[in-house]
């Protein structure tokens, strides 16, 4: 089976009639069942990995899952980190050691699968998993296969549930934050949402949190007395050296550190990340050499200085906020231009009034193109709502993200910004195009 067989074959899955995760009126046990009923049929694979970290949030999870691995590698372990989504849409969420998947390792896994499937469809008392339940045993075998001693796992959405919760143990457990995002899923309260990510606390393991906020700890806290857990809420005072188009410099606990990326939020992030490595016995310099080593796709992501294009995935109210006070501090006297494209089931008009904010001189209004399963707000639709917003803005729709780019690119002078924003899916298309004129 070559790449594109394995590829289309799993995408072809889709025709087949199950219960959908992301349609469910609430998600249950029966999708942690089926998929653990299938992953009996593969041997196991999630049983044989010896060190889990399993991340969780509404904001910062993929950020935090990205740093723990850089610090495991840098003190020498051997490690597997699975995101989602990823930058490019596909291979992206699972590496090892920093290096993707490849297309032959892909291809070779999905046709072990295939045959798993088959046997699944003739015992299995349960229906069809889904795509990214089945993205996930795939990981699982590559990491079984090529002997990883650590996998750092982001959470799909929510925890409970989420087919990434099969994980046998964990080392350590973090939840990041508690927003208001997939309300409709895991909501509508955030009282809700932090019942749902509680639920990647397993027994024996240290939690780590930066969650702040009395109430949602106390479903945190409950959570762990019930599964015989720790739980250790992450705060101190940190102090910016320096920061700037190369990264952010801050001190912390009296150690200093180094972000090679932009926006002050991370450093929220990184010092979970930091206090996680610490319970893990990883040396202070492994830590400092880990965060300074870093590479987040499209978070943020400087893609160019002159002119200063800043490719990001921000896909909720929480992270557009992050990404629009990011950028304004980066203003100062320049003109802003703005490409952006929203998934349908995202609150799209929020991050619209936020990054409106930023008074764009230009707007291109797509969308993405790669993942043709993901609804898109309709790019006609969204220059009608930023033109009312912005109604002396330049708004232009495009169906073709690649000609929205041309366009804004002869917008851009070389003293100005260029934002691309909205949806990981979007910015993982484009960042292809971008780098291959870095």
């Amino acid at each position: 089976m070559k790449y594109n067989e394995a590829y289309y074959y799993l995408l072809s899955l889709k025709n087949v009639p199950r219960h959908d995760y992301m349609t469910a009126a609430r998600p249950g046990p029966a999708f942690l069942e089926r998929l653990r009923y299938f992953l009996v049929l593969l041997g196991n694979p999630e049983k044989k990995i010896p060190h889990y970290i399993h991340i969780t949030g509404t904001s910062g999870k993929g950020s935090v899952t990205i740093m723990l691995a850089s610090i495991l590698r840098a003190a020498g372990k051997r490690v597997g980190a699975m995101t989602s989504p990823s930058a490019d849409g596909g291979l992206g969420r699972t590496e090892i050691n920093g290096v993707v998947m490849t297309k032959p390792d892909f291809a070779r896994l999905m046709e072990k699968m295939k045959k798993a499937l088959d046997a699944y469809i003739k015992k299995s008392p349960y229906n069809l998993p889904s795509e990214f339940e089945l993205l996930t045993a795939l990981s699982f075998l590559y990491f079984t296969e090529k002997k990883v001693e650590w996998a750092v796992v982001e959470v799909g959405l929510g925890g409970r549930y989420d087919s990434t919760n099969v994980i046998p143990h964990k080392d350590v457990a973090i939840i990041t934050n508690i927003g208001l995002d997939h309300t409709e899923l895991i909501g509508p309260t955030r009282a809700d949402i932090a019942y749902e990510k509680a639920g990647i606390v397993k027994k024996g393991a240290v939690v780590f949190t930066g969650e702040q906020r009395k109430n949602l700890l106390t479903i945190f806290e409950k959570e762990c007395r019930k599964e015989h857990a720790w739980l250790t809420v992450v705060q101190g005072n940190t102090k910016v050296i320096k920061q700037g188009l190369s990264g952010i410099t801050f001190n912390y606990k009296n150690n200093q550190y180094q972000l090679p990326i932009l926006g002050t939020h991370q450093i929220k992030n990184a010092i979970l990340t930091i206090e996680a490595a610490k319970h893990l016995g990883i040396p202070e310099k492994m830590i400092q050499r880990g965060l300074k080593n870093i590479v987040l796709p499209t978070r943020l992501e400087v893609m160019s200085k002159k002119p200063l294009t800043i490719l990001d995935g921000a896909h909720n109210p929480d992270k557009m906020k992050a990404t629009t006070n990011t950028v304004a501090a980066l203003k100062q006297k320049r003109i802003i231009h703005l490409l952006i494209g929203f998934a349908a089931n995202k609150n799209w008009r929020a991050m619209l009034r936020q990054l409106a904010l930023l008074k764009p001189h230009t707007v291109a209004c797509t969308r993405f193109t790669e993942n043709i399963f993901r609804p898109t707000v309709s790019p006609a639709e969204l220059a009608r709502q930023v033109k009312k917003l912005l109604p002396k803005t330049i708004v232009v729709p495009f169906l073709d993200p690649k000609e929205a780019v041309a366009w804004s690119r002869k917008k851009q002078k070389t003293s100005d910004v260029l934002l691309v924003t909205g949806s990981m899916y979007l910015s993982g298309e484009l960042r292809k195009l971008f780098s291959s004129t870095k």
